[in-house]
């Protein structure tokens, strides 16, 4: 589905399944190795290429599938091509509707491709994907700090399995029993400040001043190329306001899929933030990291269903999510916790703003390659 095409690449982690039985029926949907798989609707540029581990599975029906002859094009070389900037903008002018623009084999078809021989697209592809591979080492090392870091604060916090936890006698509360010493508060108690960025949007312009909403939102910061731009007056009012996040923040996706992204903040960017995305500040009682794995634990996600109002566009309230109460354990313990993890997010950052790094790399030098600009002998 177009859900499990992201950054190229097919994501399993929630991918559909269907039954043996029907996979003889739909067999001219499967998919083989060099194929490439589009995004139907919405984001245009959304595609990725079929690798062997994919062979065998099923285009889905918002997905158109290109099935190539290596004999004239080599499919990892359409790929990287199909994903420059002014291929992507090509097939959206030719995209049909305003509010939702579609694809159709038809468009597919007719984008215009320069193909240089098959040795020079087989270098270049070869080049590229060694970007790629690099990303991919740094994205599984993510994951595995990620489940590290995940796992030690279940054992603490949700199990309760904390260094000297056999001492220490349970007691009840609101939320279940808990550790005695350990305290039931609500998020107004251990936050300095909760809101949320502009209510107003500022008109765009060329080379200002980023403004994100849930949308530039990744699982570690931001992407400030997907940012719009305002102006400089706009910026430093929206600064005026409290709306640009300061080191230690903690911002949640807070419109449409809500707690889909929780971060804390790193470092202080210039950029400001739209009413999409809660800012919460921790006061002296609460760790930044600690919270922020509180907001993002799948108990929180089921709680927090009381919390948000709409069911087109689900949203947190602020008023009462003031009032949604977390278990605090002691500070001490909170800072053994951290001890561990702040340095295992700060590797995931580090490795997320290698990957951004990457990412620009590659897309830069592949029309260089392209036009001889940069020697493929090299």
């Amino acid at each position: 589905m177009p859900k499990d095409i992201i950054e190229g690449r097919i994501v399993t982690d929630s991918v559909a399944r269907i039954a043996s039985e029907h996979v003889e029926r739909l067999s001219k949907h499967k998919l083989k190795p060099g194929d490439i798989v589009y995004g139907r609707r919405g984001d245009i540029g959304r595609q990725a290429l079929i690798r062997k581990e994919q062979e065998g599975w099923l285009c889905g029906t918002g997905c158109l599938r290109l099935s190539l002859s290596a004999t004239v094009i080599e499919p990892l070389f359409l790929h990287y091509y199909l994903r420059q900037e002014s291929v992507i903008s090509w097939i959206s002018n030719q995209a049909v509707g305003a509010t939702l623009p579609n694809l159709n084999t038809g468009i597919l078809r007719s984008v215009p491709v320069r193909v240089p021989p098959l040795p020079v697209q087989r270098r270049i592809a070869g080049i590229l994907s060694a970007y790629d591979e690099l990303i991919e080492n740094n994205q599984r090392r993510i994951k595995i700090l990620e489940e590290m870091a995940r796992s030690l604060y279940r054992e603490w916090f949700v199990h309760f399995r904390f260094p000297g936890h056999e001492k220490v006698k349970m007691a009840s509360s609101p939320l279940g029993p808990i550790p005695q010493g350990w305290e039931v508060l609500p998020l107004e108690t251990v936050c300095e400040r909760i809101t949320d960025g502009a209510h107003h949007s500022p008109k765009s312009v060329e080379g200002g001043f980023p403004m994100a909403s849930v949308k530039d939102m990744q699982d570690w910061g931001f992407n400030l190329e997907s940012c719009r731009q305002i102006s400089q007056e706009d910026y430093k009012s929206l600064v005026r306001n409290d709306c640009r996040p300061k080191k230690g923040d903690i911002l949640i996706a807070k419109d449409g899929s809500y707690l889909k992204h929780t971060f804390v903040v790193g470092k202080e960017q210039e950029l400001v933030i739209l009413s999409s995305i809660a800012m919460l500040r921790p006061n002296e009682r609460i760790h930044s990291n600690y919270l922020n794995f509180i907001l993002r634990s799948v108990e929180t996600k089921a709680r927090m269903k009381g919390f948000v109002s709409g069911v087109a566009l689900p949203r947190i309230i602020l008023k009462d999510f003031r009032n949604f109460q977390i278990i605090v354990a002691p500070h001490g313990l909170q800072a053994k916790w951290s001890k561990y993890v702040d340095p295992m997010v700060e590797s995931c950052r580090h490795l997320t703003a290698m990957n951004e790094n990457l990412r620009r790399t590659r897309d830069l030098l592949f029309p260089r390659l392209l036009s001889g600009q940069v020697s493929l002998s090299c």
